[in-house]
């Protein structure tokens, strides 16, 4: 049987054969960064924080010391639930603000450019085109001179309206990704929800600083 691997963390092995991403400074100093942002994605971070070190990770470095069929059963429950992680960094992470994109990229190992730019090349994509599609199905009913044809027009209108908006923010967001390496936030109701508390408290240390 293979040796496991140890870390050393504190001047002790790590017992549970796995690799620490963080060390104590490390954590903290993404503790720091994770209390800037708002109370939604604090949550966010600190929960994806604790699933992927706290516990895929060591679940990996507990099924590395297992071998013959108890493995590959293990490995079976395990990389699709890794799969859905690895999904859910680039559709959540991604969908923060800039710089909470940096920090979820620390977390997740991901530069805050590629949480960017694959989140606007799939998730975006999916989401303009429904937008278009919804803009365009509108567009249909309106046709057919029932009494909401002015109201579902006007749907229409806007529902083809988010969507352009949506599609141009996110070439934007996949172009400056190559171009300069930048992360940006995405134009969608999912992700203005999440940001929300960020911006308000961003809102509330601004106006408490110019009463100062």
């Amino acid at each position: 049987m293979a040796e496991s691997v140890l870390a050393v963390v504190n001047g002790k092995p790590d017992v549970c054969g796995c690799l620490k991403r963080f060390d104590r400074a490390e954590r903290e100093f993404l503790d720091e960064l994770i209390s800037r942002s708002g109370l939604i994605n604090r949550i966010i971070m600190r929960i994806y924080l604790g699933i992927d070190v706290r516990w895929l990770d060591r679940w990996y470095g507990y099924i590395q010391r297992t071998r013959g069929r108890r493995r590959r059963l293990f490995l079976l429950s395990y990389w699709p639930l890794r799969i859905i992680e690895r999904i859910s960094v680039f559709f959540i992470g991604g969908s923060l603000t800039a710089a909470e994109q940096r920090t979820f990229g620390r977390i997740a190992g991901v530069s805050a450019y590629k949480l960017s730019r694959y989140n606007a090349l799939v998730f975006g994509s999916a989401t303009g085109a429904l937008f278009l599609s919804s803009g365009k199905f509108t567009l249909w009913l309106s046709s057919l001179g029932t009494v909401f044809d002015t109201s579902l027009g006007f749907t229409s209108f806007l529902l083809y309206s988010v969507g352009v908006i949506s599609i141009s923010v996110d070439i934007w967001r996949v172009i400056d990704s190559f171009a300069r390496k930048r992360a940006h936030m995405p134009f969608g109701l999912f992700p203005f929800v999440i940001n929300s508390t960020t911006f308000a408290k961003r809102l509330a240390e601004s106006l408490r600083s110019r009463e100062r």
